[in-house]
């Protein structure tokens, strides 16, 4: 059995232009990755890490369940949500679905720093 293990986003910190982040806003949406039914077959279940340091924002997972993520349906199956005051943490969520696609959309993203949202399957 092999695991595939994806990076959803990489290292971003409030301020800093990173991936689809220009760091001049609250808010962006990752690239999307191949989710555990890309390849038909594979199962319904991935694991999904959040690690922040610091942080204050949303992230929503997003999934598809169509093929060409240019032009899919997105809907959301996850919110890691933090807003008061900035938290360190490592948070693993696992999600059942037969997604094709997976994505992040970071909301109200003013402080601290996503050191990675990843996804196993």
């Amino acid at each position: 059995m092999t695991i595939t293990n994806l990076e959803i986003i990489g290292l971003t910190t409030v301020g800093t232009p990173s991936g689809n982040y220009d760091g001049s806003t609250d808010h962006f949406i990752s690239d999307p990755v191949k989710a555990v039914d890309y390849y038909q077959g594979q199962g319904s279940l991935q694991t999904v890490f959040v690690r922040v340091t610091d942080f204050t924002g949303t992230i929503t997972l997003q999934a598809t369940i169509d093929y060409n993520p240019e032009l899919a349906n997105w809907f959301d199956v996850y919110e890691y949500t933090n807003t008061v005051d900035p938290i360190t943490d490592y948070h693993p969520v696992n999600l059942t679905g037969n997604f094709v696609w997976m994505r992040a959309a970071v909301t109200d993203f003013t402080d601290g720093t996503i050191n990675s949202v990843t996804i196993s399957y």
